[in-house]
């Protein structure tokens, strides 16, 4: 049995997954112990010749999962992990490739840290830059300044989402509420205590309530740097539909489900109420302006 599954959700990544996977097999402690890792795609519905070219390039060296259609993120890592048993699960997105030693270095930190349920690696954009990979929890007052200018004005930053991370430079481990999951390692026994993700989250967001739920039943979340990734960001969208749009349905699922309805009406209320402020504010500096200059 491998030490470590890794899982690559593919949807029409014909001309990029060869890059992902290629960083696996080629890792050193994959190269030495071949048993180390298994590599499992689980793939959405590819119309692209995505598993032919899979079945060409690697044959048996990887199994690949067929859903049959495009069930989104969650639920086709649902699948692969459904089919897998090594101890620990690494999720790498088909636009992600992984650096040397970034699986030992993960499976490590984790085997030495029996309390952590979840680990992110260090990513790095394309060029070159440390992509922002970890978070906070949302708290009322965090996402409504998060969601709105007023977080980035002084007097409000230190309380918006996000704001004790703010100016990290994301060197050294460190505890962390949540960290994405473009290339995250999840512990089986975790999974198996929780559950996996949650299939309602189609989506983004999904990492995020995996990591809520592990906090609740005990679980800790690290930032592990001694593993790095490389990550296009945003590959799954290629145009085909507002990652915007995608976005805020998965936060209004998230906020419902953990913060319930009335919460997630009191802020999107709070959101619109400041429009009108804006609104009324302009009004009346119009009036004042008009009335000023009509005294004149």
């Amino acid at each position: 049995m491998p030490l470590v599954d890794v899982v690559v959700v593919c949807w029409n990544d014909r001309d990029r997954i060869a890059t992902a996977i290629d960083s696996v097999f080629g890792l050193a402690e994959v190269r030495s112990q071949p048993e180390f890792a298994s590599v499992i795609v689980s793939d959405n519905g590819s119309s692209d010749g995505s598993r032919e070219f899979l079945a060409e390039r690697y044959g048996e060296r990887l199994r690949v999962v067929e859903n049959g259609a495009n069930l989104g993120f969650a639920a086709a890592c649902n699948r692969a992990i459904a089919v897998t048993s090594a101890p620990f699960v690494y999720l790498l997105n088909p636009d992600a490739e992984l650096r040397e030693g970034a699986l030992a270095a993960i499976v490590a930190f984790m085997q030495a840290h029996p309390a952590c349920g979840i680990a992110g690696s260090r990513i790095y954009n394309r060029d070159g830059t440390i992509a922002e990979s970890v978070g906070e929890f949302d708290t009322w007052l965090g996402a409504f300044l998060r969601s709105s200018a007023w977080g980035d004005w002084p007097a409000f930053r230190q309380f918006a989402n996000g704001a004790a991370l703010r100016g990290w430079n994301y060197e050294g481990e460190r505890r962390v509420d949540l960290a994405i999951g473009a290339a995250l390692c999840l512990r089986r026994s975790m999974l198996d205590a929780i559950g996996t993700f949650d299939e309602r989250f189609f989506l983004y967001h999904e990492e995020v309530d995996l990591a809520k739920r592990a906090a609740a039943a005990g679980w800790e979340t690290w930032y592990v740097p001694q593993s790095e990734a490389v990550h296009e960001g945003m590959g799954s969208a290629r145009g085909l539909y507002s990652v915007e749009s995608r976005k805020q349905r998965s936060r209004r699922a998230y906020w419902l489900k953990h913060h319930g309805p009335f919460w997630y009406a009191a802020l999107v209320t709070a959101l619109i109420g400041r429009y009108v402020l804006y609104a009324v504010t302009l009004g009346a500096a119009v009036v004042a302006a008009r009335f000023a200059l009509g005294r004149r």
